[in-house]
């Protein structure tokens, strides 16, 4: 019965969505330009990061259609409907990482040795390819951790800024940071590549980590939205 009720649910933030389903359809098209344009490796990331975001406008459709309103009415409890919020952004990931890959392997047979900003390099064997993986998901694992409890605490409009634009734009700052750095001094940038080289070299441990850290970061966003979407007073 609660399968059944996560599945509608999954089904009414579905249809509530609507209007804002081009994302899953620029997100390819936006990962496969970057991929052309930067490097090959970037196209998972950047998919998989794509159709978490998409995820999300279930809370903007939410408000704008007043469909709370009708959530609080029907037979389920709230915690089948974060369930269902969260099972459904898991399934757009994994779709984005079967789109990643066919993107990824066509674009980098491409582009192998040719160069725009950068000269592409990228070889998708499948050690890197799931080390890629495995990243994407632990960094939507973590922004899951600073972005759903809040939205599920003030919702969209109130938290828009807060809960969703300042951690994306956090992120992409550490990301950028850390980029210049490894760049700027080399033996940050050694430390890298030697990280790298040990992690394709032991892709099977390394994954184990990632995605154990990647499970607790998901289980413990999942228990604070419950805790704090129990006591959200609509």
């Amino acid at each position: 019965m609660r399968n059944s009720g996560m599945f509608n649910m999954m089904k009414l933030d579905w249809l509530g969505m609507r209007k804002y389903r081009y994302s899953l359809i620029v997100a390819p098209v936006m990962a496969c330009g970057m991929g052309i344009v930067f490097g090959a490796g970037l196209i998972i990331p950047y998919l998989v990061w794509g159709m978490f975001t998409a995820s999300l406008y279930c809370f903007d459709a939410e408000e704008k259609g007043h469909l709370n309103q009708l959530y609080l009415t029907l037979p389920i409890s709230r915690g089948t409907l974060i369930s269902a919020r969260y099972v459904m952004s898991l399934i757009l990931q994994l779709i984005g990482i079967v789109a990643g890959i066919a993107i990824t392997l066509v674009v980098s047979s491409l582009m192998y040795g040719r160069t725009i900003l950068n000269t592409h390099t990228f070889s998708p064997s499948a050690e890197p390819l799931v080390l890629i993986i495995c990243a994407g998901l632990l960094f939507c694992a973590f922004m899951s951790l600073t972005i759903h409890p809040i939205l599920h605490k003030f919702g969209y409009a109130k938290a828009k800024i807060f809960g969703y634009v300042l951690p994306i734009f956090a992120a992409a700052s550490l990301i950028v940071i850390f980029v210049l750095i490894a760049n700027r001094f080399e033996v940050v940038g050694n430390f890298k590549h030697s990280t790298l080289k040990w992690m394709i070299e032991n892709t099977v441990s390394t994954s184990v980590i990632i995605l154990g850290l990647t499970a607790l970061l998901i289980v413990a966003s999942y228990a604070l939205s419950l805790k704090v979407y129990a006591k959200r007073d609509f």
